[in-house]
């Protein structure tokens, strides 16, 4: 039905509790375990963004590595690094995520987007930049769209933030 760690809106009741108040008491959960698509540096980081505002949250086991940090910094050095990934990647898309999506700040490449966390659910990059993820929001929403966001890299990840 759906994964409530990326449910922005979200609900910190279980599956089970959650069907049963709908009226459905007998219920099977199947969880998903692997993930495919996000290395587990990445993951590492990603998932006590989520269980901090859902404890039991689903985080899936990544499967592979991709022997890249997560790199930290200041805004300030969004230019460099979205400079020097082009440079460096002659093939492959990024992401930048931002709050207010491009508001701001234009991309210098057909092979990088600006979104906002909800426009970049259910898609994936080489490469994604947060840019001020603490400006996504609070509570469960921000804590969704923080995870949503930082799992849309299949390789590499930076959090930009003051």
């Amino acid at each position: 039905m759906g994964d409530r760690a990326q449910a922005r809106h979200g609900f910190t009741d279980s599956w089970s509790g959650r069907l049963a108040a709908a009226g459905i008491p007998d219920v099977r959960v199947s969880t998903l375990t692997v993930n495919y698509r996000t290395p587990e540096e990445i993951m590492a980081e990603a998932a006590p963004v989520i269980r901090a505002a859902i404890p039991d949250a689903n985080v899936p086991t990544s499967v592979r590595s991709s022997g890249l940090p997560v790199v930290r910094g200041r805004r300030d050095d969004l230019d460099g690094i979205v400079a020097r990934w082009l440079e460096e990647n002659p093939a492959g898309i990024g992401c930048v995520i931002a709050a207010g999506g491009s508001r701001g700040w234009s991309s210098p490449s057909d092979r990088l987007r600006v979104l906002t966390p909800a426009q970049s659910k259910g898609l994936e990059f080489d490469l994604v930049v947060l840019l001020d993820p603490d400006g996504f929001g609070d509570g469960i929403e921000g804590a969704v769209d923080r995870y949503v966001a930082m799992t849309r890299s299949t390789r590499e990840l930076v959090v930009l933030a003051g």
